[in-house]
């Protein structure tokens, strides 16, 4: 008959030697899993093989917080878990544990006063506890606390005790592992997701619609609850507050202002770094703005927005939560905070180019008007002749001109010029070129000694800054003359009846580029059909599309007068002004387009 006693400690050394073969298996399992969440889920399923519990909790120490942070928990309703999630080192008894460094056992909770009450799901109370402090050894550093509860009131037992510790030694290098693999893994996604928030910020440059894409940029990658930013007032020497959005935000048609040196805001500005309080009820210079007076803040942080060594701003954090914010959050809102300062600086650079444009282009344009009234709307009524002229400019201002002057009852002064270049520049050549032609036509000299003249004046006033081709001739429409001089432009065509063409050469060299510059001049006897055609360059070199950058040249405009050479001379117009457009149709017209046709009818 076998003894009893030696039976039961025959099972005994056979359940520990079980208890110790888990306990090793567990050891392995764990340390083999990188991924936090998944390690704890594993922690409670199997730890249950090992011991019958009803409550459990697993709970990581953050010493930057001061507090305890729940990770994981069974038979406690998940609203009570959230509103503890933070566990102050000072309350409760797994605090005690990670405070002391040793497993405590607890016979009946509800008898201890360190025990954090919370409603639990079901009926069932916890009684016996055991919290057992989650150690690295050879750190002395304790990560976290396992608490487990059970129905039973003196249910934990040394035994309990002592394979737990030993769980909880391999359980803290486990969760030390998986925790710096998480962080790891965290700070390389915290690191594609700045570079992808900084290539976005960067690539936006409308302000307003930077600001308003912080918020969500931020969410990727830091949790809270309202976000301000503003920008300084060097002026006035005050935040304006461009961003005030999230929880309970008040809604204002126009933008809080505030002084800089004012809240914790003002203080990150001054000291130009970044700002963590986790309690702002417990700072003197907390600063409420208008109309957040009712929102209940309790922990913030802010960085000095700084671009080439100058504070233009601030942004701010804020959250329900106290202690919501750590120095990996100033860190990450710092980097934010870097590209978001160049990207505001560039997006008031842009804003300043675009209103400097559009003054520009409001200028241009009024310049536009004012040159435009310089060329005649209609030709003039002329006796024995028709006159239509066609101006179409490359760019808003022309440096082309055309013109007619009233000389006498039979006389008329007409004039066709090109100022090299377009734009601006271009357009005033030609003012000065057009003014001083009208001025110097009208002082009576003849036509030789009026182009002399006019090249000298241009000469002396642009300084061969610009270069002028004009042609300029006087019809006698009682005569059926046309006296001309050309310097330096394209030949106008001289079209005959019987479609016989030549060019109209006679003249000099450009005007203003030398100051004593001979002119000659041609006297033309018109007949009923003849037909002149002036025109600038812009009509001549008017090309097709590469590759082929074929120009439409003087044979096409003769073909094309030729062709309606019995027409009106607006008819004629209108049929050169299809040819080119239609010739030209998939290229970009790079020049002013001028052209005038008389005919003696």
């Amino acid at each position: 008959m076998s003894d009893p006693s030696s039976t039961a400690m025959t099972a005994e050394l056979s359940s520990s030697h079980r208890l110790q073969d888990l306990i090793n298996d567990l050891s392995v399992e764990f340390i083999s899993i990188l991924d936090l969440d998944e390690l704890i889920e594993r922690i409670a399923l199997r730890l249950r093989e090992v011991i019958d519990f009803k409550f459990f909790n697993l709970l990581l120490a953050d010493e930057e917080r001061n507090c305890l942070t729940w990770k994981k928990s069974i038979g406690y309703k998940p609203e009570e878990v959230a509103r503890n999630r933070q566990i102050p080192l000072d309350r409760s008894i797994a605090s005690a544990a990670w405070r002391h460094g040793h497993t405590i056992i607890v016979p009946d909770v509800q008898q201890d006063p360190r025990y954090l009450r919370m409603d639990v799901e079901g009926n069932d109370e916890p009684r016996g506890m055991i919290a057992v402090p989650l150690k690295l050894i050879r750190e002395q550093k304790v990560v976290g606390v396992l608490a487990i509860e059970s129905v039973e009131p003196n249910y934990f037992t040394p035994e309990h005790e002592r394979i737990l510790n030993v769980l909880g030694n391999q359980l803290a290098i486990a969760l030390e592992n998986a925790r710096l693999y998480e962080e790891l893994r965290a700070r390389t996604d915290e690191m594609e997701t700045l570079i992808d928030i900084g290539h976005e910020v960067n690539s936006i440059l409308d302000l307003d619609k930077l600001l308003g894409q912080i918020t969500p940029l931020l969410h990727r990658v830091i949790a809270f609850d309202t976000l301000s930013v503003g920008l300084i007032d060097e002026e006035t020497e005050e935040f304006v507050w461009h961003i005030e959005e999230g929880f309970n935000a008040p809604s204002e048609s126009q933008a809080n202002r505030t002084e800089i040196t004012q809240g914790i805001v003002g203080r990150a500005v001054q000291q130009r770094r970044p700002m963590i309080v986790g309690d702002v009820s417990h700072d003197p210079d907390y600063h409420v703005t208008k109309g957040w007076e009712e929102c209940s803040h309790h922990s913030e942080m802010a960085v000095p927005l700084i671009h080439k060594d100058n504070v233009i701003g601030v942004i701010a954090l804020e959250s329900r939560r106290t202690h919501a914010f750590g120095h990996n959050h100033a860190h990450l809102l710092q980097s934010v905070a870097n590209n978001l300062s160049i990207a505001i600086a560039n997006a008031r650079l842009y804003a300043e180019q675009v209103e400097r444009e559009q003054l520009l282009e409001n200028e241009i344009l009024l310049a536009r008007d004012i040159q435009r009234a310089m060329i005649p709307d209609t030709p003039p009524s002329l006796k024995r002749f028709e006159i239509s002229a066609r101006l179409e400019p490359a760019l808003n201002l022309s440096g082309d001109f055309y013109d007619y002057i009233r000389l006498a009852e039979h006389k008329f002064g007409i004039m066709i010029g090109d100022v090299a270049g377009k734009g601006v520049r271009a357009a005033m050549g030609m003012a000065a070129a057009r003014s001083i032609t009208r001025l110097v036509a009208r002082s009576g000299f003849g036509l030789a000694k009026m182009m002399k003249a006019t090249n000298s004046r241009l000469h002396r006033d642009l300084g061969r800054q610009l270069l002028v081709t004009m042609v300029y001739g006087v019809l006698n429409t009682e005569a059926r003359t046309f006296q001309y001089s050309n310097a330096g432009h394209n030949p106008p065509i001289l079209m005959k009846p019987d479609g016989r063409w030549r060019a109209l050469k006679t003249g000099g060299l450009m005007l203003g580029i030398f100051d004593q510059q001979q002119y000659k001049s041609e006297t033309i006897h018109l007949q009923k059909g003849d037909v002149m055609f002036f025109y600038t360059d812009g009509l001549s070199e008017a090309h097709t599309a590469p590759p082929d950058r074929q120009e439409f040249g003087e044979r096409r405009i003769v073909e094309v007068v030729r062709e309606y050479r019995n027409q009106k001379a607006s008819v004629i117009a209108d049929a050169v002004l299809n040819a080119v457009t239609e010739f030209s149709a998939d290229a970009h017209q790079h020049d002013d387009l001028t052209f005038v046709v008389i005919k003696a009818v």
